[in-house]
Parts: structure tokens; C-alpha cells; sequence
């Protein structure tokens, strides 16, 4: 029997991140899958935790997110892309420094027809970017599919282990 975290993955995130890859030039959709990526891990820390204590569940979470992100550095920059898609503005300081502090670094440049001459791209070029406070940019197609794919690994080492592989 699948675990409540395989199947919050399953029901869930998988097929929000499969319409994100099937259309990477949608803002909207590129949000949800790094909101629905980012929130796999309360899902995978509380698993077969029946207990209520806001406390425990607090240091299970801020363990994996820990363990997460140094075993796939662009967890963290998921979760700073869902925190800024909540709160629109990132104010509050994180134990570790945000890679992005807006909304609105998570953007799609416009096509051909909407931008200056020189510079749009033609549509099928046009991918939604990610503009780090540093000035760099990456397409968020790699960055969750980075995510997607440690959650794929590690889904996939749990049920080893259940089945005693």
C-alpha cells in the first residue's frame, strides 16, 4: 500500500508538474508545480507520523527540507519560488539566504510581437525564467525537473526498502 506521501505525489504533484512540461511558457502552471514540489515535503515528513505536536512536526519538516536541499540544492530555490507565489514579497528572513525576494522574478519573456524590436523571441522559444537577485536566470523546466526528479529517486528508495530490496 502506497504510503500518504507516494500518493499526495501520485494524485498530485505528478500530473501538476506533467501540465507544466506540457507547456513551460505557462507562468501559472510553472508556479503550481514548484508549490505542489515544494509541499511534498510536509507530506513525506509527517508520513507515518500519527501524533499532533506542532512542535515535532515543525523539527521533522525542518529536518527534511534540511536533507532535501543538500541532497538537491534547487529545493531551496522551490521553496523560494512558492514562498514568493504565496506572499508575492519575500521579507521575512530564512536561516538560509533567498534566492529570489519577488514574484516577479518568475516571469516569461515576452514573444516577438510583444517585446522591442531585437528583443522577443518567437513562442516556441519562450519558456518561463527564473531572474535570481544576483541578476543570473534559469528556465524553471530545469529546475523542477531537478526537484521532480529527487522525489522521483527518493519515492522510489522508500518502496525498495518496504519491499525489502
Amino acid at each position: 500500500m502506497p504510503s500518504s506521501a507516494a500518493n499526495f505525489f501520485n494524485a498530485t504533484v505528478k500530473p501538476t508538474v506533467d501540465e507544466f512540461f506540457g507547456d513551460v511558457g505557462n507562468v501559472r502552471r510553472g508556479r503550481l508545480a514548484a508549490i505542489v514540489l515544494y509541499h511534498m515535503a510536509d507530506h513525506a515528513a509527517l508520513d507515518g507520523y500519527a501524533g499532533n505536536d506542532r512542535k515535532i512536526m515543525n523539527e521533522r519538516l525542518e529536518a527534511l527540507r534540511k536533507e532535501l536541499t543538500n541532497a538537491c540544492p534547487d529545493f531551496s530555490l522551490i521553496g523560494d519560488i512558492a514562498d514568493a507565489s504565496k506572499h508575492a514579497r519575500l521579507s521575512v528572513p530564512k536561516k538560509t539566504l533567498r534566492q529570489i525576494s519577488t514574484v516577479e522574478q518568475l516571469n516569461r519573456p515576452p514573444g516577438i510581437f510583444g517585446a522591442p524590436f531585437g528583443t522577443g523571441f518567437f513562442a516556441e522559444a519562450s519558456w518561463v525564467v527564473v531572474t535570481f537577485d544576483d541578476d543570473r536566470t534559469r528556465p524553471l523546466a530545469e529546475i523542477v525537473r531537478s526537484v521532480m526528479q529527487m522525489w522521483e529517486d527518493r519515492l522510489k528508495s522508500l518502496a525498495d526498502v518496504a519491499r525489502g530490496k
